[in-house]
């Protein structure tokens, strides 16, 4: 499959070229390209979304042993996760599981019990939006909660990531990463744009990546994105050159295995 090069109106996700950027995760759906020396400073990670994969969470308190995690995410809890193990067991009664698809919902189960149990990581069964209820949180009381740290923000949120990015600005002093799933670029297009012009100002693009769950929208652009952002405040670029080429070797690996990455070239 051939690089499909993006139209120039798409130059404003041109990420700016860095030579520290690492991989946090694994090799697939769940892990994140971040920026080396950046990560060396946090003492948090500020995680929106968790679902059934947490090599991302493990692997940077690997290598920041001292930070601290919280993490967001109303959708899974113990019984979720026992639950899945149980049905995977019964539908092999009726040949619609197997002894590793068993075997894989046994060990997400044991492994989310080990990721709680740690008394650096935290998980609230609470949604995130801009919302301040019994069940939803929203940016000011979470941030409230977490004053004076060093972040890196994770967002995974299946399209919501839309409500509340418009604000994320607003707590940029604390955020020296950010990385952001972003969903249904098809349909959310406008909205999306006007988040990523926002987001610049405070901001650099350092990574991009499509998720090859979805597929590409009309003009090309994936529409499933990774993008991950670096506080443009906090660590300025005085000579700014740009990354055209996507994927990037050794750093960007398929989310969905056995199918193709998405290949894209922007026109700079």
């Amino acid at each position: 499959m051939n690089h499909l090069k993006l139209k120039k109106s798409l130059n404003y996700l041109a990420p700016i070229q860095l030579k520290s950027l690492i991989r946090i995760g694994n090799k697939r759906d769940g892990g994140y390209v971040l920026e080396k020396n950046s990560l060396k400073k946090i003492n948090f990670l500020l995680s929106f979304g968790l679902a059934n994969n947490f090599t991302f969470e493990k692997n940077f308190l690997k290598l920041n042993s001292k930070s601290e995690i919280l993490i967001y995410d109303h959708t899974v809890n113990k019984k979720k996760f026992f639950l899945d193990f149980i049905k995977s067991i019964k539908r092999m009664i009726y040949f619609k599981s197997n002894i590793n698809n068993i075997k894989r919902k046994y060990y997400e189960f044991i492994d989310y019990l080990n990721l709680i149990k740690n008394p650096k990581i935290n998980h609230y069964q609470i949604k995130v939006s801009n919302k301040n209820t019994m069940m939803e949180n929203n940016l000011d009381k979470i941030f409230n909660e977490i004053k004076k740290k060093k972040i890196l923000l994770s967002i995974d949120i299946e399209g919501d990531e839309y409500k509340i990015l418009k604000d994320i600005n607003k707590y940029h002093s604390s955020i020296h990463l950010l990385v952001v799933e972003f969903h249904h670029l098809n349909k959310n297009r406008v909205n999306f744009k006007k988040i990523i012009k926002l987001l610049k100002k405070k901001f650099n693009i350092i990574h991009i990546h499509g998720n090859n769950y979805t597929s590409i929208c009309n003009d090309g652009l994936p529409i499933t994105l990774e993008i991950t952002f670096r506080n443009k405040i906090l660590y300025p670029v005085k000579i700014i050159k740009y990354v055209k080429k996507f994927p990037i070797k050794y750093l960007d690996y398929p989310n969905l295995e056995g199918k193709s990455d998405i290949k894209f070239i922007f026109d700079i």
